[in-house]
């Protein structure tokens, strides 16, 4: 897991878990919402198991900020796996137990842990102590008591005082969440055959790990239960006191959520239009945690090369990072073969699109590459006068006739931090006798649309 760019540093992550039920919209609202209410402050990642790409791409769709999807495998958290596998339950069984896989995400950076039906809708109390890394574990009670016996097989032993569930699970950095679970598993091993989906025993396992960590509760009342088949929200012993800052949309994905629908009726949660261009794609930004290099192409930029795509057939495009510009151009209608010297995640994030992933260092493909293409589109990390020396005439070659080139990055040494990074502006001045500029963006770093005069 270590080896995965999204679980290095220690910024603070929201993550949600969804399998392949019918809470599509919830979780599509969900992050709609959480992106925008805390924007930049913290990193976001959905984590699924058994979804089509095009159904999680339309449910990112909805973020304002760049999130990180996350594939799930048995291999995320291999001793649970091995403890559900010796229980005689398969991974396709699993059910509950997915939402511990992995059991974090960014072990040393806060974490908040979600059910994909799960929808914050402002700031709890504690948010800042815990963004900032110093606030204690929390985890969700269901003081209700409408469950009598939701812990399964570990009915006996898990408090009735504290009465845990695990909805919402807030950590601390470094707290070994996986260690506490099959702790639990080692001392009170599970009954075969189990069967994760309909067993309550993971609620049982996962309340006795976060007793054995020192969590602390919320009720009810800060984040109620809006479960389909009942009518009314359950705001727990307490009440509703005004104080909630999220919602749980219990069943939504096994039926449809009249307590979400009338929320959203009300204008109490936002409803997310489809998303058009380029609109929908700011999941796959590089802002955040992945900084630079790897700076997304702002707006400008990226509506000067979509136009530049439209109507043409076959892109190539040098520089992939996760697959933002690449889904765009996708989008626009065109077959595109991307080139990469290392997979930040394009070959998932892509998957299904008229997208060819390749991972090959550019001038090393293009030096073997026949193919003409109707566009190129680059954007290097290293811009210097020495790589481009040697990139532009393998370029122009890959050019068909009435093709086009777009340069990103035209204006890059304008940038202090970039000033060496002279290689586009000499690129542009040798291309002037024999192409002329079609199109241009003026905003920093530099896009241009070039023709053969």
């Amino acid at each position: 897991m270590g080896k995965r760019p999204f679980c290095e540093g220690f910024r603070p992550v929201i993550r949600w878990v969804k399998g392949n039920g019918l809470d599509d919209e919830v979780t599509r609202t969900a992050l709609g919402m959480a992106t925008r209410l805390f924007g930049s402050q913290v990193d976001y990642c959905l984590c699924t198991n058994g979804m089509p790409a095009e159904r999680v791409r339309r449910i990112l769709s909805a973020a304002s900020q760049p999130v990180e999807w996350w594939r799930q495998s048995p291999g995320d958290h291999p001793g649970l796996a091995r403890r559900l596998k010796k229980a005689g339950c398969p991974p396709e069984r699993f059910g509950y137990w997915w939402k511990w896989f992995p059991a974090r995400v960014r072990p040393t950076a806060p974490e908040w842990i979600m059910d994909g039906d799960m929808v914050v809708v402002r700031a709890p109390s504690w948010f800042e102590k815990w963004r900032e890394g110093t606030d204690c574990c929390r985890i969700s009670q269901d003081d209700s008591k409408k469950c009598p016996d939701m812990y399964g097989n570990y009915q006996g032993l898990v408090s009735d005082k504290l009465r845990i569930y695990s909805g919402l699970a807030s950590l601390p950095p470094r707290m070994d969440l996986s260690r506490a679970i099959e702790s639990v598993l080692r001392d009170h091993p599970l009954s075969h055959p189990h069967d994760g989906c309909s067993d309550m025993c993971e609620q049982g396992v996962v309340a006795l790990a976060f007793e054995r960590l020192g969590a602390e509760t919320f009720d009810l009342s800060e984040f109620p239960f809006g479960r389909a088949f009942e009518a009314e929200m359950d705001f727990g012993l307490l009440g509703d006191r005004g104080s909630a800052w999220g919602y749980h949309f219990g069943h939504a994905f096994r039926m449809e959520n009249p307590h979400f629908n009338r929320l959203v009726a009300l204008g109490t949660l936002p409803s997310f239009g489809e998303a058009e261009l380029p609109d929908g794609f700011d999941w796959l930004g590089n802002t955040g945690q992945w900084g630079i290099p790897g700076w997304s192409i702002d707006r400008a930029g990226a509506g000067v090369i979509l136009e530049a795509a439209r109507g043409r057939r076959t892109v190539l495009e040098l520089g992939t990072s996760r697959g933002h510009l690449s889904a765009m151009i996708c989008a626009a209608g065109a077959s595109l073969s991307t080139v990469d010297h290392v997979d930040r995640g394009a070959a998932s994030n892509l998957e299904g699109l008229d997208a060819e992933v390749i991972v090959a260092d550019a001038l090393k493909f293009l030096s073997r590459e026949t193919r003409l293409f109707d566009l190129v589109v680059v954007d290097l990390h290293d811009n210097s006068r020495r790589v481009w020396q040697r990139l532009l005439p393998l370029l122009e070659a890959r050019i068909g006739s009435g093709g086009a080139l777009a340069l990103n990055n035209t204006r890059l040494d304008e940038i202090p931090e970039w000033k060496e990074e002279t290689g586009v502006k000499w690129a542009l001045e040798s291309l002037a006798p024999r192409w002329i500029t079609v199109a241009r963006s003026e905003s920093l770093p530099g896009v241009e649309v070039l023709t053969r005069a």
